[in-house]
């Protein structure tokens, strides 16, 4: 039996997932159930879980700052959030386990199997909570990039483009530097796309303001900021250039 803890400062959001894990994940054993963040950091760190459910907004904090202040970090997590659509693909992007409420006992199942089934190091939770609970200041700018075993934090506006490669992704940065992220290109354009990333080709996602050339002499390519040359896939051509329009010089 999993050892299992769920927070959540709502009465009825711990009653209905604890119903929900007894149906249908029958492995885990709720050993604890705590209401808020300081009551959180002192059950987890006594009683020393393999997982923990944990909701983002408590009455007395947040559930990235019961993660900062956890001296056992040897537990597996799953957010549980009500978070914005925004946030969602934050923490999927980051390699992150959640469920969106209301819990869909399917989403809840293959959370559950893959929290148990990742070997992978737990990714720096405190970086993550300082992006979602600051989203709306200057942190918002900054992105976390997964790695195999860290997690890298870039100015967003630094990203030149992305380069998908076979299940990871390379990031060429405007410092020279080059990221590789055990993350698909997919889920960087879901989270990028809002933020003037356009993906112009199936191998590539590029930052629109570090585009330098558009150019059609051979073959339809962009050159960006640090001299690369990037293909465009001719059907991306025409909403490029719609795209490119619309950018103030």
């Amino acid at each position: 039996m999993i050892r299992t803890i769920i927070v959540d400062d709502e009465v009825t959001a711990r009653a209905a997932l604890k119903s929900e894990l007894a149906q249908y994940c029958p492995q885990l054993n709720i050993i604890a159930e705590c209401s808020g963040m300081s009551m959180a950091v002192e059950t987890i760190n006594n009683l020393k879980p393999e997982l923990v459910f944990l909701d983002i907004q408590l009455g007395d904090g947040t559930g990235f700052g019961v993660l900062e202040q956890l001296e056992w970090k040897n537990c597996k997590v799953i957010f549980v959030t009500a978070y914005d659509e925004y946030a969602v693909k934050a923490f999927k992007v980051n390699a992150t386990d959640y469920l969106l409420k209301p819990i869909d006992p399917g989403e809840l199942t293959t959370a559950v199997k893959k929290a148990l089934q990742n070997n992978q190091p737990a990714p720096d939770y405190a970086a993550l909570g300082a992006m979602a609970e600051n989203r709306t200041s200057t942190l918002n700018e900054k992105i976390a990039i997964p790695q195999t075993k860290n997690i890298v934090i870039c100015n967003r506006g630094d990203i030149i483009r992305i380069e998908a490669l076979q299940g990871y992704s390379r990031i060429f940065l405007s410092t020279g530097e080059k990221i590789l992220s055990s993350r698909l290109l997919k889920d960087f354009e879901e989270l990028l796309h809002p933020h003037g990333f356009e993906r112009v080709h199936h191998s590539y996602l590029v930052n629109l303001a570090h585009i330098r050339k558009f150019s059609t002499a051979d073959g339809i390519t962009l050159m960006m900021s640090d001299g690369e040359s990037i293909p465009v896939s001719q059907r991306k051509k025409t909403s490029l250039l719609k795209l490119l329009e619309h950018i103030s010089i």
